[in-house]
């Protein structure tokens, strides 16, 4: 897998995709939509202009990758990549609430700066902001069915979000959680929002047929899966200082893969010790010293680095299917590849609950 800075297809059009989102904002003048703009990375909490450089929109740059890739023009897809861009964000503001991150991004999180009301309806406005920039289309041409086509798309996306989000909270309490159930649940909870940007691509490049929906899809969401799985290995054995927000997921006992890993294979000793630790009412440092040992001693490291592998050359057959240009093909792997690294995760990683 590549390091380093992000490949030429994750960091083209970000200037138009930019101001497509802010324009979407920029004739509401409610305190609500400064709030908004803070999340974004836009505005401090006083509304003056933040000079430091926003992250980069994984979500929407699939978007305009996956139009490219299928023969369309890149100006067709922004709304799409514009209406996946605030459904993630509106995902990340009720995510930040549930787990009590009170950062993100480096700087206070949106409930952490104006209280959990006023976030969930930000949230909710970044969820309405979604759908009506889909309504953008028409001032492309674009026939109602195909904005009915990108509306469905991008709720089914939502929903299965949810249902992967639930799950995670349900196997925040459990003990026996094993590494395919959890590899399920990651393919949900980040894969199905991935695998939406690139149908919303295909979508505004008119492309429908079976083989890309299907390639796109799969490859989407085991690059989800992947990306999850190298956060938790980020939780545990991070490249770097110690991230805080990251920590969060495990303070709250949120299972990660070499967690479940130590729970299926390791040794009835290293079984009852995890189990120990997570029966805690939070893990504190020492609790989070004794498990990483565990976990090093079990080989969860090399296990969870050789499952992103896995995963990442699974979602790379995928696209092999998907009837793409060998050009495309090229860029949406270095794509997938960069994503699936530390400095993916750090430019702008697509995690929810435990991203910073």
């Amino acid at each position: 897998m590549t390091s380093g800075s992000p490949p030429a297809g994750l960091t083209e059009r970000q200037d138009e995709l930019e101001a497509a989102l802010r324009a979407l904002v920029a004739d509401r003048p409610l305190p609500l939509y400064r709030m908004m703009g803070y999340h974004m990375g836009w505005v401090e909490t006083t509304g003056e202009e933040r000079s430091a450089p926003t992250r980069l929109r994984v979500h929407g740059s699939l978007v305009l990758m996956a139009c490219r890739a299928l023969g369309g023009d890149y100006s067709d897809a922004l709304p799409h990549a514009c209406a996946i861009e605030y459904m993630y964000n509106h995902i990340l503001i009720h995510d930040d609430i549930r787990d009590g991150n009170s950062e993100r991004d480096g700087r206070a999180s949106v409930w952490w700066s104006w209280g959990p009301a006023q976030a969930i309806n930000t949230g909710d406005g970044m969820h309405a902001l979604a759908r009506l920039a889909l309504f953008e289309m028409r001032s492309n041409g674009k026939p109602a069915e195909s904005i009915s086509n990108a509306l469905r798309a991008l709720d089914e996306a939502n929903l299965e979000t949810c249902e992967g989000q639930y799950r995670d909270i349900t196997l925040q309490e459990r003990l026996d959680v094993g590494v395919d159930e959890y590899l399920s649940m990651s393919e949900s909870q980040t894969g199905a929002l991935l695998a939406c940007a690139l149908r919303l691509g295909a979508l505004a490049a008119g492309e429908t047929g079976d083989a890309a929906a299907k390639g796109l899809n799969e490859f989407g969401r085991k690059l989800g899966a992947a990306i999850r799985v190298a956060d938790d290995c980020d939780v545990f054995w991070p490249d770097g200082v110690r991230d805080d927000a990251r920590q969060g997921r495990l303070a709250a006992k949120k299972k990660t893969l070499p967690v479940a890993y130590v729970i299926e294979s390791g040794s009835p000793t290293d079984r009852r010790v995890v189990g120990e630790i997570y029966m805690k009412r939070v893990i504190d440092p020492a609790a989070a010293d004794t498990l990483i040992a565990v976990l090093d001693a079990a080989g969860s490291k090399d296990f969870s680095t050789g499952t992103i592998k896995r995963l990442v050359d699974e979602a790379l057959s995928a696209l092999e299917t998907a009837g793409l240009p060998d050009a495309a093909i090229d860029e949406l792997s270095a794509a997938a590849r960069f994503l699936a690294t530390p400095d993916g995760l750090a430019a702008g990683g697509v995690m929810h609950g435990g991203e910073a």
